[in-house]
């Protein structure tokens, strides 16, 4: 009995090795592959530059230069913020994926391709890799028997921006059609759209080639399109050939906006803290000495000089900035603020609309992506300028929405593709 005992302990003990010991590392591996997807998912969502966009490069035109290193530096950072709300070991230890785990591709390729930033990865890539790695995991019962010590286990994840089959919007307005179709709906790359004000002291009505657009009619709440200006309660689940059914209603929509300029209210609500700038404040049409944006030039190329540099609302270039700062009554952050707390808050999917039908059958007939090129002025005066980028759904382009992936005519989405 003793000899058959031994005979069956040791293989139950090899048997509860396998399903144990292997267990637990592939309960980890689990683990880390949520933190690795979560990072590649974060970082791809940074990867919004391409030199190749139209509007640059042309007659007249800016040369097209090449990204800078700050969309890898984003990536990066926001790549490790994500994963760090993971844990590994049965949610008993923190997920730490360090800067040198985040590699970078031009495109889709073999592993060993991917460079990190530090190793000179491509500024101009799309493709992000994020490996996730745990500590030595000590095993229990094949330690025993000792056939293995402690091991390590990894995940890995690649992602990249694609159309997505939904979307949340970034911005409550939305470009109507010149009855043109698809892709340009009337609109070339670097074409300035034009919104009039038309009464009230915060910009109550908005006439041009552009509104204001209430996802959630029977939501209510005259500050909707406040709050979504300044990054609250965003509609998701949006996508083409949804009605929009009625314009928004405006109330307090100037400070909103000019919040993503880095200008906000002097009585310091809302603060920065809850309504992040843009990278930059940088508005136009400009007279900046030796680099001046006229109206209707394109603004594009310049805007991301200005937003890798966080550079600030420059009331001394910046045509009408007199009817904004307005005395003491704004606080326009400085260039350290813009590098501390900026996002990208100007570059937006919005939906093309027929604005020519009548409210309760506005569809959207398309995703465009646009730049928000100058803050609101005081009173019910002045323009509001976009600057047309293309479709939001078109391969490199700078919008990206958050939304569910799969989709082939929605706004760019980070999606898993390893």
């Amino acid at each position: 009995m003793a000899i058959i005992v031994a005979l069956v302990l040791a293989v139950l003990l090899g048997v509860g090795g396998v399903v144990l010991d292997l267990g637990h590392l592939f309960v980890n591996k689990t683990e880390l592959q949520n933190a690795a997807d979560a990072c590649a998912l974060a970082a791809a969502g940074q990867l919004t530059c391409d030199p190749a966009t139209p509007g640059c490069g042309g007659a007249g035109q800016p040369a097209c230069p090449q990204c800078p290193a700050s969309f890898l530096a984003d990536a990066e950072a926001a790549g490790m913020f994500v994963a760090r709300r993971n844990a590994s070991d049965f949610q008993d230890a923190a997920v730490t994926i360090a800067a040198n785990d985040i590699s970078f591709h031009t495109e889709i390729g073999p592993n060993n391709a991917y460079l990190s930033r530090a190793a000179g990865a491509n500024t101009n890539s799309k493709f992000v890799r994020c490996v996730a790695r745990s500590a030595p995991i000590g095993t229990w019962l094949m330690q025993a028997r000792g056939q293995f010590g402690p091991a390590t286990v990894q995940a890995a994840a690649v992602a990249t921006l694609a159309p997505g089959q939904t979307a949340c919007n970034a911005s409550p307005i939305g470009i109507c059609s010149k009855a043109a179709p698809a892709p340009t709906y009337g609109y070339s790359i670097g074409e300035w759209i034009i919104g009039k004000f038309n009464g009230g002291n915060n910009g109550d009505a908005l006439q041009g080639n552009f509104r204001w657009v209430d996802f959630t009619p029977s939501a209510g709440g005259t500050n909707e399109v406040r709050d979504q200006l300044l990054g609250k309660n965003a509609v998701c689940g949006i996508k083409v050939g949804d009605d929009i059914r009625e314009e928004g209603v405006k109330q307090g929509a100037k400070e909103a906006w000019n919040t993503r300029f880095g200008i906000y209210p002097k009585n310091g609500s809302p603060a920065p803290a809850e309504a992040p700038p843009d990278k930059t404040g940088f508005s136009y049409p400009s007279n900046e000495a030796g680099n001046a944006i006229a109206i209707g030039q394109s603004a594009y190329t310049n805007y991301r000089s200005k937003q890798s540099a966080h550079l600030p609302f420059d009331s001394g270039t910046y045509r009408g900035s007199g009817a904004i700062a307005n005395g003491n009554n704004v606080t326009i952050l400085s260039q350290a603020q813009h590098l501390a707390l900026g996002a990208d808050r100007r570059l937006v999917p919005v939906p093309v609309l027929e604005c020519n039908k009548a409210p309760a059958n506005v569809k959207i007939l398309s995703m465009a992506c646009v730049l928000m090129l100058n803050p609101m002025s005081n009173g019910a005066n002045g323009d509001l300028y976009l600057e047309w980028r293309g479709l939001a759904s078109a391969p490199g382009s700078p919008c990206h929405s958050a939304g569910v992936a799969g989709g082939t005519n929605g706004p760019l989405v980070p999606t898993l593709v390893q």
